[in-house]
């Protein structure tokens, strides 16, 4: 993960994109046997959003 300046906010997910996000850092973490906390998980999928719509 790059080392940019970091913004930090409080705020609340719907339970269905929270788990959604817990899917995705277990997934991940068996795929790439790599621990991620819940803000490095939000920024592969923030990250792999916006290369999708890039794509586009």
């Amino acid at each position: 993960m790059s080392q940019q300046p970091k913004i930090y906010r409080a705020f609340a997910l719907p339970l269905a994109a929270f788990d959604y996000l817990k899917d995705f850092q277990r997934e991940y973490e068996r795929e790439h046997r790599v621990h991620l906390n819940n803000n490095q998980c939000l920024t592969l999928i923030l990250e792999q959003h916006k290369a999708d719509n890039q794509a586009r």
